[in-house]
């Protein structure tokens, strides 16, 4: 419980000091837009960028781990898309933010740290970690190609198919700087080229401001985020951050469990990816709800009581593995 402790404090300190800062005006009101604005297009895509770049063609040619992990997590997305158009019938918008919230794992600012302080000085297990923070980008592109879709760029009109299909390129592939970062750097680690040391360096430095800045844009508008969400709540708000926890924090990982083991993958590699899909709702999903305007204030709520319970049940699935003597 102790490590688990450790690594998910120093989250929670960082969201307070955003809430500080708000309650002192330190900063301007729309610093918190901006700093999300910042990580989802310029932070975020540079440290998966420098992350991939660095990794060996053979570390990526593990299927089994890949479709385990990512089969889960797409699951899970349904399962939460599903759930909100059918049963609060609230749009396209917030359903998914739904599924996300449901299955974009916390992955880089709390999964990382956990294995590092569980498995001190494992090299396989933080090359499978490493590996693992890149799997929500995958649900993450599709919801934001999705939610782009839906903002109205790609709206009916008067222009042949092909510039329609242009557009739709445009916006889904060049308007998508994660998409991009993660297919250049699978390039560079395949084709054994690296980025060049001079600009991994730079990228990484602004990569690893990417967890800081997306913490504290959380902290700045929490209070307020928390109080609308309070008072939308129409009812049915206990309800789905029951579902969305439940679904993140037990249904998530148990799927990928059973997924792993099917598909034969074992030792660090079925432990690593279980702890990284057990962490909570991925801390970007605020961001992009709050982005495109989809539930902002729900989404932080969902955040904040998914990282904070995690706590638990991150110890739980620890003890589970030491238990079962994975660990």
């Amino acid at each position: 419980m102790l490590h688990a402790f450790a690594a998910v404090v120093p989250v929670f300190l960082i969201i307070l000091a955003g809430v500080a800062l708000r309650s002192r005006d330190a900063l301007p009101e729309s610093a918190g837009s901006v700093l999300g604005i910042y990580v989802l297009r310029a932070a975020l895509p540079l440290l998966i960028l420098h992350l991939l770049a660095d990794a060996r063609p053979q570390d990526l040619a593990n299927w089994g781990f890949w479709l385990g992990v990512i089969g889960s997590q797409l699951a899970v997305y349904a399962l939460g898309y599903a759930g909100d158009k059918l049963f609060c019938r609230r749009g396209v918008g917030p359903a998914v933010i739904s599924g996300l919230s449901c299955s974009a794992c916390n992955a880089a600012f709390v999964g990382l740290p956990i294995v590092a302080n569980l498995l001190p000085g494992d090299k396989e297990a933080m090359l499978v970690a490493g590996l693992a923070i890149l799997t929500p980008n995958v649900v993450m592109i599709l919801a934001q190609g999705r939610l782009d879709l839906l903002n109205g760029s790609l709206a009916e009109d008067a222009s042949g198919p092909l510039l329609r299909c242009g557009r739709f390129l445009r916006i889904f592939f060049l308007g998508n700087p994660i998409l991009l970062a993660t297919l250049l750097g699978m390039i560079l680690a395949v084709s054994g080229l690296g980025l060049w040391t001079p600009l991994d360096r730079a990228a990484s430095l602004v990569g690893y401001t990417a967890a800081p800045c997306m913490l504290l844009a959380l902290g700045l508008d929490l209070r307020q985020k928390l109080t609308l969400a309070r008072r939308r709540a129409q009812g049915h708000a206990v309800l789905r951050q029951c579902w969305y926890l439940v679904c993140k924090l037990l249904i998530h990982p148990l799927l990928c469990w059973a997924a792993l083991a099917l598909l034969g993958i074992g030792g660090r590699w079925l432990v690593v990816g279980v702890l990284i899909s057990a962490t909570a709702t991925a801390l970007l999903v605020t961001v992009m709800a709050e982005v495109y305007r989809a539930a902002p204030e729900e989404a932080a709520l969902t955040a904040v009581l998914s990282n904070g319970i995690s706590l638990f049940t991150l110890t739980g699935f620890v003890w589970l593995f030491q238990h079962l003597g994975l660990v």
